[in-house]
């Protein structure tokens, strides 16, 4: 079995620190793997964000998202891939990466400049866009890409376990009611 899908069942049963120290054991065997930090970045983030855990471990946990997240910035902070998907990370509470909201928005932006021909990369210039003009045809377009069943974006989403399951539930969530609104625009 391979360890994406190790880990998706612990997350799955909800096995938190048996899944943390299988991540632990994939970096040491493999500290070079870029999808290994972003999925040990978002396994923390989501523990502490989202889930219900042992809060005695709240420290714990925090240290370790911190110091995952600096070894990883260190190794991959001209990776397009690993800015795009921290910075998603980062989002649901930057302060436990010792960031700012600024930093995380300077690593989208970044991410967007080392691959422009990303859209996936592409969606916060969207989602920046929507709020200033909803009715923008060029952010309809965008929105259709996103939502087509062969879409790049979903293709690429696929392979990022439960970082990608949390992307694409918010990315159909956003672009569902984009592409609504520009449909009520033409009435």
């Amino acid at each position: 079995m391979a360890w994406k899908e190790r880990l998706r069942i612990l997350e799955k049963s909800q096995q938190w620190d048996k899944a943390i120290a299988f991540m632990k054991g994939i970096i040491q065997k493999n500290p070079n793997d870029v999808d290994a930090y972003i999925f040990m970045n978002y396994l923390l983030m989501n523990i502490l964000a989202e889930e219900e855990y042992d809060l005695s471990k709240d420290k714990e946990y925090a240290t370790l998202l911190k110091w995952y997240f600096d070894e990883s910035y260190a190794k991959f902070s001209d990776n397009p891939e690993y800015l795009y998907f921290t910075a998603k990370t980062a989002v649901m509470g930057e302060w436990f990466f010792g960031i700012t909201v600024k930093d995380y928005e300077k690593m989208f932006k970044r991410a967007q400049e080392i691959e422009l021909a990303n859209p996936l990369y592409q969606e916060i210039y969207y989602l920046n866009l929507s709020s200033n003009d909803p009715y923008n045809q060029e952010l309809i377009n965008f929105v259709r890409l996103a939502l087509n069943k062969d879409s790049p974006m979903k293709k690429q989403l696929k392979d990022k376990g439960a970082i990608g399951e949390y992307i694409l539930r918010m990315q159909q969530w956003w672009t569902r009611n984009a592409l609504e609104l520009a449909e009520k625009n033409k009435k």
